[in-house]
């Protein structure tokens, strides 16, 4: 079975569940009376906004924990750099000449401290590359690169 047909069976088991829990907490207010329900309500309530609020802190913790930076610092390449973050599909970066690998004769033994390139949560500092650099950041769709 593939993830999507995973991920709309666990839907259906979560709707299918729910919904047996509203059925049932109606069926246990409406037999209860109008003043009892009342005061169950006002409990159950407490309960689902306690809840409620621990779900949002974790949906931000997860959510800002998925945008990491990607950091190139202090290096020498040889080729290219491409950093590709957040594309839910295929990701193609086709090869160029200048992606090829070639000695930097000129930087042996230097400390890099070429040109900062600055994309956000991105970046590439004081790094030399042989080759371009490509960065792409959070895409809905598929990503391919050629030259």
């Amino acid at each position: 079975m593939g993830r999507a047909s995973d991920n709309r069976i666990w839907r259906s088991v979560t709707v299918v569940i729910t919904g047996l829990l509203v059925a049932g907490i109606g069926v246990f207010l409406a037999a209860e009376g109008l003043d009892n329900a009342d005061k169950w309500a006002s409990i159950m309530a407490l309960f689902v906004a306690i809840a409620g609020l621990g779900l949002s802190a974790w949906g931000g913790f997860v959510a800002n924990r998925g945008m990491a930076r990607q950091r190139l610092h202090g290096s020498i390449v040889g080729g290219g750099v491409a950093q590709v973050r957040g594309a839910r599909g295929s990701v193609h970066i086709g090869r160029t000449a200048d992606d090829l690998p070639h000695p930097l004769a000129s930087t042996a033994g230097a400390a890099p401290s070429g040109p900062t390139i600055d994309g956000g949560d991105q970046s590439v500092t004081n790094t030399w590359t042989a080759g371009p650099v490509r960065q792409v950041d959070d895409v809905g769709g598929d990503v391919d690169i050629d030259r």
